[in-house]
């Protein structure tokens, strides 16, 4: 199985809406470098506990990596730590939705999924009965995803006005 590696949304999103555990069912372990860490940690809230109670039962590992370099300057720390990491392994799975971090990482020939993708395998799975209705409570908390993305896979929000569609 590849080596699972998230960037800092996708984390607080799941863990925003109560569903951070569907990372450890659909995968076991995900590492997070230690910037994403430190992203996470930086609001005191239900997601950041939610985050530090996965790391504390050992299926949400902290890695440290080189200093990245030659990533461009738009994206962040957490983000270009990710893919550092990434390139520390033969056969990565990135978790990411910014899209600027997704074109990088095509460039360097990482493979990735986005919230969206791991939703719907949940509930391809059986995880989850209703990715949507997870999506629904996502948007009212602010998490913003691609329309066409949540098109591609059948899914369809019921209020699609707090979906982006620039996204």
């Amino acid at each position: 199985m590849a080596v699972i590696i998230s960037d800092t949304g996708p984390l607080l999103a799941l863990a925003g809406v109560g569903q951070l555990s569907l990372l450890q069912i659909l995968f076991q372990q995900v590492l997070i470098p230690t910037a994403v860490w430190q992203e996470c940690q930086a609001q005191s809230d239900g997601a950041a506990l939610a985050l530090a109670q996965a790391q504390q039962q050992g299926w949400l590992v902290v890695k440290t990596v080189a200093a990245p370099q030659d990533f461009p300057v738009c994206l962040g720390n957490g983000e270009q730590e990710a893919m550092q990491l990434a390139a520390e392994y033969p056969t990565p799975l990135l978790i990411m939705d910014d899209r600027l971090a997704r074109r990088e990482a095509l460039q360097r020939r990482l493979t990735f999924v986005g919230t969206v993708k791991i939703l719907w395998v949940a509930q391809q799975r059986g995880v989850i009965t209703d990715a949507v209705s997870v999506l629904d409570t996502m948007a009212a908390n602010g998490y913003y995803l691609s329309r066409q993305l949540l098109e591609q896979y059948g899914l369809r929000p019921s209020e699609w006005e707090h979906w982006s569609a620039s996204q």
